[in-house]
């Protein structure tokens, strides 16, 4: 269905709402995103305005850049992203999230297992005592490490392990760099997330499964006690790319809400440090 040109809009009206957009759709609103995307550096060839595989595929890969669902679709969110303020450069992000992860080895002592959302301290960076699960780690982890918010809710202080499975990019074992996640889950339910402290052949975690953590744990063991689930490496794109994303209002109300009432990550790995040969550390 060919879309119909966009009618200014008439003096003191507002002005109508973007279109969604999809692969098949025509018009001057095509014209539109194309442009948009290559000035943002995506490029999806000639500004013809048909919505052809180029262009969704250009739309894919800056969904994935923004930290967005890559669908596709071009909705409000994606709207906004495109035309959003740049994005305020950012260095060493991957450095600062593995010191923020071993900022928690070191003060282990002092971190207990316990499910709260909003998450304990969200809003007081290295908050002692602090009670939190596995997934509140890794997101405090990005939190004042000064990332995004992994789970995509602009650190509202939920999420959990399905938030960051439905949020994040998957890369393969190979492509893992430090900072980046790996979580298990089974029949689509996430079970359990951990942070990669360093990368390899068998990546050293930093793992928040039970009372005993944070402690570091190698891939291979912490595999071997979730036997049966299926592994998930993931990464938030902008931390490659060196920016924050400061998206614009309409981009944080484009954004869905999840709560996490009811949907919470219970301690899944009970006696995994003592089954792994590797004692919880203490520094």
């Amino acid at each position: 269905m060919r879309e119909q040109e966009p009618q200014l809009p008439a003096e003191g009206r507002a002005p109508r709402a973007d279109p969604l957009l999809q692969q098949g759709s025509t018009g001057s609103a095509v014209v539109e995103l194309q442009t948009l995307l290559a000035k943002a550096g995506f490029s999806p060839g000639v500004a013809d305005g048909n919505f052809g595989p180029m262009t969704k595929t250009a739309v894919m890969n800056f969904q994935r850049a923004r930290g967005l669902g890559a669908d596709g679709l071009v909705g409000p969110a994606t709207w906004a992203a495109l035309r959003a303020p740049a994005p305020t450069p950012v260095s060493g992000l991957r450095e600062k999230l593995v010191a923020e992860a071993q900022w928690g080895l070191s003060n282990a002592g002092g971190i207990h297992y316990r499910q709260l959302r909003p998450m304990d301290g969200i809003n007081q960076r290295h908050k002692l005592p602090l009670d939190t699960d596995c997934s509140g780690f890794v997101t405090l982890c990005y939190k004042w490490a000064g990332a995004g918010d992994p789970n995509g809710l602009g650190f509202n202080g939920q999420g959990y392990t399905g938030t960051l499975l439905g949020y994040l990019t998957a890369v393969t074992q190979s492509q893992v760099k430090a900072g980046d996640l790996v979580l298990w889950s089974r029949n689509g339910a996430g079970k359990h997330v951990a942070l990669v402290l360093e990368p390899g052949s068998d990546p050293l975690l930093v793992s928040h499964g039970e009372e005993a953590g944070p402690y570091t744990v190698r891939f291979s063991a912490s595999n071997r006690y979730h036997a049966g689930d299926s592994v998930h490496w993931l990464r938030l794109p902008s931390v490659d790319g060196t920016y924050r994303e400061a998206p614009s209002e309409a981009l944080r109300a484009a954004r869905p809400r999840v709560e996490a009432s009811g949907q919470s990550d219970a301690p899944t790995e009970a006696g995994l440090a003592r089954e792994a040969g590797t004692p919880p550390v203490r520094h």
